[in-house]
C-alpha cells in the first residue's frame, strides 16, 4: 500500500517543462532581396539582420504592416517575451 501511495505522490511532479512562447526561426531572406540603408523603400520592413558591422548586414524588406516599422512576422517577433536570462553577479570579497 505504501508504494501506491508514493507513486501518487510523484504523479503530482511531472518532469515536463513548461512550455512557454516558441520563437519561430527568423526567416531567410535571398541575397537578391535583402535591404541595406541605401535601398530601403517608405513600405519595407526595418527589421536588423544580423551585425551591423559585418558585410551581410541587412534588413528584412517585406512589406511592413501599417502602423508599424515592420513586416506582420517581425510585428509578432518583437511582441514576444524573450527568454528569461540568468544574471551573474560578481563575488565581491567582503
Amino acid at each position: 500500500m505504501r508504494g501506491a501511495f508514493l507513486n501518487k505522490g510523484l504523479a503530482m511532479f511531472s518532469n515536463k517543462k513548461s512550455t512557454g512562447p516558441v520563437l519561430q526561426p527568423e526567416p531567410v531572406i535571398p541575397v537578391d532581396q535583402r535591404k541595406t540603408m541605401e535601398t530601403l523603400m517608405a513600405d519595407d520592413c526595418r527589421w536588423p539582420i544580423g551585425d551591423p558591422q559585418g558585410a551581410d548586414f541587412h534588413f528584412c524588406g517585406k512589406r511592413k504592416v501599417d502602423g508599424h516599422p515592420y513586416c506582420d512576422f517581425h510585428v509578432r517577433r518583437a511582441g514576444q517575451t524573450s527568454k528569461p536570462r540568468t544574471v551573474a553577479y560578481p563575488h565581491f570579497a567582503g
